[in-house]
């Protein structure tokens, strides 16, 4: 039987990779600079992947990958299997002497922080191998231990040390089309509740979700049985600048759509906490050199984002 299964899979085991790359960024192109290959052949890798599977994986919308029922199904198995592959080639790595650093952050953060870091903070440290894993948020048992773990909260471990790298500055907003189709001016707190809005599985956002925007105003809030939870933060701003629904949106993890106009802040629906991402890594650990020189470069290259300068250069 595992002989049998190996050769139904065998055929698409880099596609299997590549569809779970641009899954989790939500386009052919952010996964194929965060993989370092073609668009075109990530996209060719999906193509033979859906018709292996015959079925469809991703709904095509201009330059953006959503995905269908099938591929949110396939998305789950598919991440957790081979982030956990990934781990324990990283640990062997590591074992046989090799120089590496390992961190690991949410698919919100990677696709628009990450994506732009990385090449530069490789180059910064050419002595190291700098692994990035990309998944739900959080340390998972069956993940392995990153050495450095972005997440939305302090690490709520007290052998974890935390930085903040980004404040929680987030609104409601949606796209001018949507605003237009529903009137919406002015709304009050209790017509947003019923109006389409675009959630995030509440146990990977951490912080912040619709039910506790709206008990924020004392409105009782439950989605609907039926709703869709979206599977990724990069998902859910894509959602909301097609006009499929309010989010909430991070300033500075948008795309730029809040400046550029692709999405429009609801009044009186702004909200500052002194939450946010935090960088944590294991108080053992802090001050070792490698450690501690990429946790200076990361928090100085989120500062220097937060006050709109472009992140440092190698």
């Amino acid at each position: 039987m595992p002989q049998e299964t190996d050769s139904f899979l065998l055929p698409v085991m880099n596609a299997l990779a590549a569809f779970r790359a641009v899954a989790s960024l939500g386009s052919v192109s952010a996964a194929a600079q965060a993989l370092g290959t073609s668009q075109s052949s990530l996209s060719r890798h999906v193509q033979n992947l859906e018709d292996h599977l015959n079925c469809s994986l991703f709904l095509r919308q201009n330059r953006r990958m959503v995905l269908t029922a099938a591929g949110q199904q396939l998305f789950a198995t598919v991440d957790a299997g081979l982030g956990a592959i990934s781990q324990k080639a990283q640990e062997l790595q590591r074992q046989g002497g090799l120089s590496e650093v390992r961190i690991r952050c949410g698919h919100g953060f990677a696709h628009f922080r990450m994506l732009p870091y990385y090449p530069r903070l490789q180059r910064s440290f050419p002595q190291l191998q700098i692994n990035l894993s990309v998944g739900p948020l959080g340390i998972r048992p069956d993940d392995g231990v990153p050495d450095l773990d972005i997440r939305l909260g302090p690490h709520p471990d007290p052998d974890w040390h935390s930085d903040l790298l980004i404040p929680e500055d987030i609104c409601l907003a949606a796209a001018p089309s949507f605003l237009r189709k529903h009137g919406l001016v002015d709304p009050k707190p209790e017509e947003l509740a019923q109006l389409p809005l675009l959630h995030l599985d509440r146990d990977e956002y951490g912080i912040l979700w619709f039910g506790s925007f709206f008990d924020r105003f004392g409105i009782d809030y439950e989605p609907d049985p039926a709703t869709l939870f979206f599977n990724s933060y990069p998902h859910v701003v894509h959602a909301a600048i097609e006009g499929r629904g309010i989010g909430i949106i991070w300033r500075g993890l948008d795309d730029g759509a809040l400046d550029s106009g692709d999405l429009v802040e609801l009044p009186g629906t702004a909200l500052k906490t002194d939450n946010g991402y935090f960088l944590t890594c294991r108080k053992a650990t802090r001050e070792e050199p490698d450690i501690s020189q990429i946790r200076r470069w990361m928090i100085n290259a989120c500062n220097l984002a937060h006050h709109a300068l472009p992140p440092p250069m190698s």
